[in-house]
């Protein structure tokens, strides 16, 4: 009975074995099913999370290819732009996505001489809508100075994967549309990416040169090569350059809208608004003279011109004392390069102007500029083919936009905003300093040209 007795017993360790083999084995295959469905899960959730953001992408640049301050913004829809930009993206097989729900149009970006926007601060925590959260390089410009909230867009965006219909979702995009006047930042040193060139690296300044807080941008080259400040790991020099996506505020404001304010198209709509000015100055009509030239524009090369409050006449040479200018823009147009224009600064502050200084003669000649005095008066210039020089080294209000063939001499301790196109930068060789005015911004903003920043942000 004994040797039976042992029989049964390695049978029944056997079966024991056989039964703890096959619960291993369950345990095996249940985890290994598990890892097959978590990675499934975590590759469907990565290509959503890779989806729902690529929508975040296409409603930021529909936006901007319909509002951003360019030379030819598209004259199509939102709808259109978006649709336009879906087709464009590669889905998973089975998957499609269309949008679902949008605003009917996307609010109009209009600034001066068009419109002259309402200001506002937006906070930066807030319990409905502030800046936290938009982006550190969006929110970096809209806390410089005074911005105009154009409001939160919403778009609705259905996913359908026809092999899987557990895996529908529903995108939505929420995009933050501020508009941002250009004088915010103190110092651009700006691109012109499609009539000239980009910045390849940051312009030389002398020590010193600018006070505590201004606020600088420049947007270069990311190849190491020719900028050192450049960080390598954005550069891929085995394809043409390009820059990070990350950074496309930054272009908007330093690149395309510097495109825009020196196009003829807005160099036009300035002057006109000049030639519009309900001018104090101007000569009433008269029996001897009853149409007389009226208007805030004067032109070198023509044969008659209104007379502008504050500006006086010599040949080839007038004066502007902008103490007594009461337009809210004047022009100054030198098509032949023979001019010259004395400034003489306002020693009290008083209402802002623009005043354009446009100089088409290109190769012909510079206007020149001469500024004389202190200026406390908050002015935004604009100099086109210009040659400023500051006599004495005054202290001046305002803003200074400087065209890419303008050139400066001098010294003067400059309070507000400055441009100047990078490639030929002329702070180099110019004695100045740059101090950053929350007073200059807040009376120019109005007057100011505008970029408009997206922020946009996806939840699914």
């Amino acid at each position: 009975m004994k040797p039976r007795d042992n029989r049964g017993m390695v049978s029944f360790a056997v079966l024991i074995f056989a039964m703890v083999a096959l619960l291993i084995l369950m345990a095996n295959f249940k985890l290994a099913n598990a890892v097959s469905l978590t990675t499934d899960g975590f590759d469907t959730f990565n290509s959503q999370t890779v989806e729902k953001n690529g929508l975040a992408q296409v409603v930021k640049e529909s936006i901007l290819a319909l509002r951003e301050t360019a030379i030819t913004p598209s004259t199509g829809t939102v709808q259109s732009e978006i649709q336009n930009r879906i087709s464009s993206l590669s889905f998973p097989s089975g998957v499609s996505v269309t949008l679902t729900n949008s605003p009917s149009a996307v609010p109009a970006h209009v600034f001066f001489p068009a419109a002259e926007p309402a200001t506002e601060t937006i906070p930066y925590f807030s319990t409905t809508r502030g800046l936290a959260g938009m982006g550190t390089l969006l929110s970096s410009f809209a806390v410089q100075g005074p911005v105009t909230d154009l409001g939160r867009l919403s778009f609705a965006f259905s996913r359908v994967d026809s092999a899987n219909p557990a895996e529908a979702q529903t995108y939505t995009v929420n995009a933050d549309l501020i508009s941002v006047p250009l004088t915010n930042l103190d110092l651009v040193a700006y691109g012109l990416p499609t009539t000239g060139a980009v910045p390849s690296a940051a312009p030389a300044l002398p020590a010193g040169t600018l006070g505590q807080g201004v606020s600088e941008l420049v947007v270069t080259s990311n190849n190491p090569a020719n900028d050192p400040s450049a960080y390598p790991d954005l550069y891929a020099g085995s394809s043409s350059e390009t820059l990070p996506y990350q950074y496309r505020n930054q272009a908007s404001f330093s690149w395309n809208a510097y495109e825009y304010v020196w196009s003829a198209a807005y160099q036009h709509a300035l002057i006109s608004a000049a030639q519009a000015e309900s001018d104090p100055g101007n000569t009433a009509p008269s029996t001897g003279n009853p149409t007389p030239a009226t208007g805030a524009a004067f032109d070198f090369s023509a044969a008659q011109n209104p007379t502008i409050a504050g500006l006086t006449v010599s040949g080839n040479s007038i004066t502007i004392d902008c103490s007594a200018v009461q337009s809210q823009i004047v022009a100054v147009i030198d098509a032949e390069g023979v001019g010259t224009v004395n400034l003489l600064g306002s020693g009290a502050a008083g209402a802002p102007f623009v005043l354009l200084i446009r100089n088409t003669a290109g190769s012909l000649g510079l206007t020149q500029v001469n500024f004389t005095g202190n200026n406390a008066r908050p002015i935004l210039f604009y100099l086109e083919n210009s040659a400023a020089s500051f006599a004495g080294r005054p202290q001046i209000s305002g803003a200074l936009l400087l065209d890419r063939t303008s050139t400066v001499s001098g010294g003067v301790d400059w309070s507000g905003h400055l441009s100047c196109y990078a490639p030929a930068s002329p702070l180099a060789g110019w004695n100045f300093t740059l101090s950053d005015s929350p007073a200059v911004k807040e009376a120019l903003a109005a007057l100011a040209p505008r970029v408009l920043l997206v922020s946009t942000s996806a939840t699914r």
